[in-house]
């Protein structure tokens, strides 16, 4: 075996040392994963020419093999299968990153790239979110995705790892996602879905192609009943794309989302014997409040991009607005009403100069983003809004700036840069009956990242880099304050991380792998909690530290133009290094809400008659569910097959998807709530589900 080959597999052999990360058949993953990495350098002779392709989380055209970062590249394909419930179904390929909660959709899907985000009670946090080019995370570091139109992906990048270089706050990886961008020829799509559980899906989507323009419209209405009581959901969009080629080397793109959800109910969280008891039951309390949420949601934004010759100009702009209704489990405070504005601007140039053999990439970037927060609680009297208990005005301003170098000299590549942020945070109190609470923070933060790449081979290269982020608590931790005042909460501040990364990469004609060892250290851990006085409501508190390793691997291998296979696997072995809690020393313990493993495989298989069959396995293994690790939930195995039928037709191409999500009927959760009050940790997900949809193109 080569000996650059040696250290990457003993680290992974002394990880999955310290606790199995399988038991004994799950370990069947693990050893194809190995074995599939040394068959490919062993077999694999052919290679690729290392083209330059848009990384679009990175903001630059570029080679993946030769950045010195784990990046993930996935395209949805048009022969896609999904049910188009949610975005976690296209996330299980990639990976390092891990999602929860994609089935109630009042709290919103929740992901993890190793350990950022996991804490999030609600929505995407501690990730940054890019759309089409544009942040969908908010300044202050929270997003949704309740208005991300699945039936147009075309394309989504995951950057893992710390990266407040390039995003500043809050960007403890990112998930920057491509709708359809080109119509080659008019076209007009509608889509029929139909499921388990009442699901029904309608869409439509529709391009235009006149000369230098391009519009593409898209239309979508989600509606269901949930696999638990009070679980309904709706959900209706309409997005529009258009892109002007100003000149050859210039072009202009528009884009307008708005999302209306009439209703998400909330069915809970549930304790072990409540789970045991009826699964798909709802907890007393959240039928008794009514809880979910509705929301109506606009966002416009304009992008700018030229290149020609040596240089690259890219800009953007954005204006969004928010109107969110929610009802939370409990009386004082559980009726919510929050006015959220956002918009922001930022640009980067890209200069690119080769001389004596060297070549210089030079980025010089800046972005600035505004939020307004109006926030309003009130009584909830069982499902009835009752009298004010707070009304305020939460803001916060962004301002950063950023420079990168990237130099480039035979096998070696070297990039680093670093960036300078000013977070300015106010709250103006409007409900003075007890007492004025208005307060200002002042969070600046300087944020370093170097790293170095080397061509082992023509498809192989060896890379470390080293980053250093930063994340603020969001506008709705700040206000979340125990002793139930006004304004901020003032036990609460900024978190820290510094990390570590080195990795393999390899890709030829058939084959890819990337091999990824990390260690993250972080300060100031923010961690979600509850309170016996209201349970159901979360607050945040800071940990002293935590000590984060782990090791991704994920292989992909085409077999012929039929047959093709993906497998991934991470483990972590994330623990507090400094953090007590209630007089409780907690030194040791395992983060919770983040299994100690997880992976996928997926096959594809392209018949005959032109019939698609797709099957994946999704592994997520044991993880505790609070910060005592006195509870864990076991691991679970879940099945998925789909098959795409085409049906021949004179006037318009046409296919039937039929679809199993689950299909062993295997029980597990779909989402935990960490440090729930009472033991309320669970929310059982659906066991089998059958899908089935129309697709008909003209």
């Amino acid at each position: 075996m080569p000996i650059f080959f040696k250290q990457p597999l003993l680290t992974l052999a002394r990880v999955t040392s310290y606790k199995n990360p399988f038991n004994m058949k799950n370990r069947f993953l693990l050893l194809l994963l190995v074995t599939g990495l040394c068959q490919a350098q062993i077999d694999s002779l052919s290679t690729v020419k290392l083209e330059e392709v848009e990384i679009i989380s990175l903001k630059v055209k570029g080679n993946l093999l030769r950045f010195p970062g784990a990046i993930s590249q996935k395209v949805i394909a048009k022969e896609d299968q999904k049910q188009q419930l949610s975005l976690q179904d296209y996330l299980t390929s990639i990976p390092g990153i891990i999602s929860f909660n994609s089935t109630n959709f009042a709290q919103d899907l929740r992901l993890s790239i190793r350990g950022f985000g996991a804490r999030s009670a609600f929505g995407i946090r501690g990730i940054k979110l890019v759309v089409d080019g544009i942040p969908e995370t908010t300044p202050d570091g929270q997003g949704q995705l309740d208005n991300l139109p699945l039936g147009l992906l075309q394309s989504i990048e995951v950057l893992r790892g710390p990266s407040a270089l390039r995003y500043g706050n809050a960007a403890g990886g990112v998930v920057a996602i491509e709708t359809i961008n080109d119509v080659a020829k008019d076209f007009h799509n509608i889509g029929i879905r139909a499921g388990s559980f009442d699901f029904t899906q309608l869409n439509y989507t529709g391009g235009i192609n006149s000369d230098k323009t391009q519009l593409i419209l898209h239309l979508n209405h989600n509606k269901g009943k949930g696999y638990r009581n009070h679980s309904q959901f709706e959900n209706n969009q309409f997005n529009a794309k258009l892109k002007h080629k100003l000149s050859p080397s210039s072009k202009f793109v528009f884009q307008f989302n708005a999302t209306n959800s009439p209703f998400a109910a909330d069915a809970g969280g549930q304790n072990l014997e409540e789970l045991s008891s009826n699964r798909r039951a709802a907890r007393d309390r959240n039928l008794t409040f009514n809880a979910g949420e509705k929301i109506n949601h606009l966002k416009a934004g304009t992008s700018f991009s030229y290149e020609k010759n040596k240089l690259s100009i890219q800009s953007y702009g954005f204006v969004a607005n928010r109107d969110f209704q929610g009802l939370l489990p409990f009386s004082n405070g559980g009726w919510v009403e929050l006015n959220r504005a956002f918009s922001g601007h930022g640009s980067l140039l890209t200069y690119t100069l080769a001389k004596n053999g060297i070549e210089s990439k030079t980025q010089l970037g800046y972005s600035l983003s505004f939020q307004n927060d109006s926030r309003d609680r009130f009584i909830n009297s069982n499902g009835t809004k009752g009298e004010a208990t707070l009304k305020q005005n939460e803001r916060f301003l962004a301002v950063g700036s950023y420079l990168i170098e990237q130099l480039t000299y035979k096998k070696w590549t070297l990039n680093g840069g670093i960036r300078w942020d000013n977070n300015q945070l106010q709250v103006i109190d409007r409900f003075l009956i007890d007492g004025n609470a208005s307060d200002k923070r002042n969070l600046r933060a300087w944020s370093p990242q170097v790293g170095i790449s080397f061509q082992i081979k023509p498809s192989l290269f060896l890379f470390g880099n080293f980053s250093q982020s930063y994340e603020t608590p969001t506008l709705s931790e700040l206000s979340a304050d125990p002793n139930n005042r006004g304004g901020f909460n003032e036990l609460i501040t900024i978190q820290k991380a510094k990390n570590n990364e080195v990795g393999l990469k390899y890709k030829d004609a058939k084959t890819q792998w990337n091999i990824v060892y990390f260690a993250i250290n972080t300060t100031g851990d923010l961690v979600p909690y509850e309170l016996d006085a209201t349970p159901g409501r979360t607050f945040y508190r800071n940990a002293g530290s935590t000590v984060r390793r782990g090791i991704e691997i994920d292989l992909n291998h085409q077999f012929n133009n039929k047959l093709s296979c993906s497998m991934n696997y991470s483990y972590t072995d994330f623990s507090y290094g400094n953090y007590e809690s209630n007089g409780e020393l907690l030194d040791g313990n395992k983060l919770p809400g983040i299994p100690q493993s997880f992976g996928n495989i997926s096959v594809d298989y392209q018949f005959k008659h032109s019939g698609r069959l797709h099957y994946e396995r999704t592994y997520r293994g044991e993880l505790f569910t609070s910060d005592d690790n006195t509870t864990s939930v076991a691991g679970f195995w879940r099945d998925d097959i789909s098959y795409k039928l085409p049906l021949k037709s004179a006037i318009a191409r046409a296919a039937i998807i039929l679809g199993c999500s689950n299909m062993l009927n295997a029980k597990y959760s779909d989402n935990i709530r960490i440090n729930a009050f009472g033991g309320r940790f669970y929310e059982a997900a659906p066991q089998r589900t059958l899908y089935t949809a129309l697709l008909i193109n003209f």
